[in-house]
């Protein structure tokens, strides 16, 4: 799998169960509180500067795109939607 142009394919992390003040758990996608997640850059297109592949990059969930792949979600994430990279 090869990203094309300015877009990175990441592979995110994973969260895990999180606690509310009230006792109650939830699940990784009720989480709504997190506007941004992280992941590591599995690939990385042509148009892309400064990123490379393993970085672990924190990107906007709400701008990125999630695809299927042989039973593995994945992250398209724009370059442009990238705000930390550790």
């Amino acid at each position: 799998m090869k990203a094309v142009g300015i877009n990175l394919i990441v592979k995110p992390s994973k969260i895990g169960l999180a606690e509310t003040k009230g006792g109650l758990f939830l699940a990784e996608k009720q989480r709504e509180d997190l506007r941004y997640a992280e992941g590591e850059v599995l690939s990385v297109g042509s148009g892309v500067v400064g990123i490379k592949e393993k970085d672990i990059i924190y990107y906007d969930k709400s701008n990125s795109h999630q695809i299927e792949v042989k039973k593995e979600i994945y992250s398209i994430v724009r370059m442009d939607h990238i705000v930390v990279v550790l």
